[in-house]
């Protein structure tokens, strides 16, 4: 028994010394070969392929540059990219601290290079509060930079990341309204970014009612989308906003207009499917909720090329006719991006399930 473990640490021992050798004597055309193949499949979209490549590139980059030169160390924060796209999200963070902490020898503790590394690191990270305290240093260090851009650039990220997440606090919203004005101020109005606070102000807004200023951003994102040649998602979404800003302030002219808007609009898939952008929910009868009885209603319905519901009838239920007298009503004021098919809007049908539950 002993003989054949010494035989095992001995091949072990072999195979580790072929590797380091073949390692060591790495030169720059393999190098360029992996790192090559790395862009490839990273352009190309192939995760696995790029995530292999980039560990390659790294070994060999290691061994030609050095380990602790910033060639190696881009090369590792390539490679924590390319990890955490393709889920490793724990194999990548290693890397993610390396180069952090070689961005900091190389440039500096609070140097403005450390930005794009701890706002990516934030970005792809599924640990929030680890997300939280990368954000922080970023705004710190953009804040300290005199480069309001860049500082506008971590508000936004900060919001993206922690909005709707439990760290979402008031603070969080003022983020993008922040960013927003700072791109309004240094920005052209058809720059994208600038386009795209807008549109993330416009929610804020609408969450703090307070509805006039949501439809100036809103009609400012159509405006400068609708010089595309196709229709962009948020130019989409912003007239679905309004149709439900316009809906819930009882201006049914005005929302109508922008579901006609929507019917017309050429679509970035096309084969796009109906697709909801303004619902309401049923109330409950209140003769049923006094008996305490519960039920659901399941509708088939059309879509037409506008987007507006039509032909509503009821397939199945429980709890009886007030649950559906409820639920043809509500379903009439719903709205919907109609399905395309060849790049033109259709009519179609679908079906939906309402449940009326107490408590």
């Amino acid at each position: 028994m002993s003989r054949s473990t010494n035989n095992v640490s001995f091949t072990s021992i072999l195979l580790s010394t072929l590797l380091l050798s073949s390692q060591v004597n790495a030169t720059p055309e393999e190098f360029k070969q992996a790192y090559e193949a790395y862009n490839v499949a990273f352009k190309a979209g192939n995760t696995q392929q790029a995530a292999h490549a980039a560990q390659q590139a790294y070994d060999l980059g290691q061994h030609i540059y050095g380990e602790t030169s910033i060639d190696s160390t881009n090369l590792g924060f390539n490679l924590a990219i390319a990890l955490s796209n393709n889920k490793q999200h724990e194999d990548a963070a290693p890397y993610y601290e390396q180069t952090l902490e070689q961005y900091k020898k190389h440039y500096g503790e609070d140097s403005v290079q450390l930005v794009d590394p701890l706002l990516t690191y934030a970005d792809k990270t599924k640990d929030l509060k680890l997300a939280k305290g990368l954000l922080s240093k970023a705004r710190k260090i953009a804040s300290d930079s005199e480069q309001p851009i860049l500082y506008a650039h971590t508000l936004s990220a900060s919001y993206s990341k922690l909005v709707q997440t439990k760290y979402d606090k008031k603070q969080v919203r003022k983020y993008i309204l922040q960013a927003k004005e700072i791109y309004s101020e240094l920005l052209p109005m058809d720059s994208t970014v600038l386009v795209n606070s807008r549109f993330e102000s416009s929610a804020v807004y609408l969450a703090n009612k307070k509805y006039d200023q949501a439809e100036i951003e809103l009609l400012e994102v159509i405006k400068q989308y609708q010089m595309l040649d196709y229709s962009h998602p948020y130019e989409l979404a912003a007239h679905a906003r309004l149709v439900t800003l316009y809906s819930q302030k009882n201006k049914a002219e005005q929302a109508t207009e922008h579901c006609l808007a929507i019917g017309s609009m050429k679509p970035w898939s096309q084969e796009q499917q109906q697709t909801p952008i303004y619902r309401v929910n049923p109330n409950y009868p209140i003769s049923k909720a006094r008996s305490g009885v519960e039920g659901m209603v399941v509708l088939s319905f059309t879509v037409n090329e506008q987007g507006f519901v039509s032909e509503p009838e009821i397939v199945n239920s429980t709890g009886g006719k007030a649950f559906e007298d409820e639920s043809i009503k509500v379903l009439e004021q719903w709205r919907y991006a109609p399905k395309f098919e060849d790049g033109k809007p259709v009519k179609a049908e679908t079906r939906v399930r309402l449940d009326f539950t107490l408590g």
